[in-house]
Formats: structure tokens, C-alpha cells, sequence
């Protein structure tokens, strides 16, 4: 195992993700790429709702920090892609990689029935084996 990348929301529950994939990469000797895909939209005034925040390469290095990872926030490769689907974005990110570390949230059964997960749509574009972790 050569790559890892690891997908993150920022959402602010992702400790558990980062660790398995930090745990990964050490074990394996593997690059550890973190990749964020941000809303089109993200950052921008809009009338009808508030728009998702804009994260910077900055803000995810720091995520990195809050977690207890210092040494490895300012030596992490970051990608953030602009893009509307996540899942399209996060294929075309992960190419020849070795492994993808995604979080999961559970949704409610009646939301479960109806709709896919983001992790799922990702799932179904790629090659490479995938962690998901339980958030």
C-alpha cells in the first residue's frame, strides 16, 4: 500500500476518520492524502439560505491539529476540489490510489429507505478498497 486518501466534510465529528487513516498510512509507510470537496457555492452571499462554509487548506491542516496530529498537519498533501457532486469529485481524485478513508453518519431509517448516502455514490464510482468509518 503505497497511497491513502482520506475524504473529509469538516464537519467536526471526523477524529475517528483521521485516526484510522494516520493509523494506516504509519503501518503501511503509505502516503496520506486528505481531500475536501467544497459547494460550488461555498463561501458565497445567496438570498435564499446560508451557504456552506469555505474551508481552506488551512482550516483542514488545523482539523488535523484539534485532533492531536501536529506533526503530521503541516506535512499533509490537501486537495480541495470545487465541485457540485461529491462523489463525481472524489472519483476523480482517487485514480491509482491505494485505499479511500470515508466517515459515515447513520441516517434514520425513513431517510435510509429514500435516499442514498454521499459514501454509497463514492462507493459505486471507484476501484480502490474503501474504510468507511462509523463517525
Amino acid at each position: 500500500m503505497k497511497k491513502i486518501i482520506v475524504a473529509l466534510v469538516m464537519d467536526g465529528e471526523e477524529k475517528r476518520v483521521v485516526e484510522h487513516a494516520i493509523s494506516l498510512a504509519e503501518n503501511y509507510n503509505a502516503e496520506l492524502t486528505a481531500i475536501h470537496v467544497s459547494d460550488i457555492h461555498a463561501g458565497k452571499m445567496s438570498m435564499m439560505m446560508d451557504s456552506p462554509k469555505k474551508f481552506e487548506e488551512e482550516d483542514i491542516r488545523q482539523s488535523f491539529r484539534d485532533y492531536g496530529y501536529e506533526s503530521i498537519a503541516d506535512k499533509i498533501q490537501i486537495e480541495i476540489i470545487v465541485a457540485e457532486k461529491v462523489p463525481v469529485a472524489i472519483a476523480s481524485v482517487v485514480g491509482d490510489s491505494d485505499l479511500l478513508v470515508l466517515g459515515h453518519r447513520k441516517m434514520n431509517t425513513f431517510k435510509a429507505s429514500f435516499m442514498d448516502s454521499v459514501d454509497e455514490g463514492i462507493i459505486n464510482l471507484i476501484d480502490c478498497p474503501v474504510l468507511v468509518v462509523q463517525k
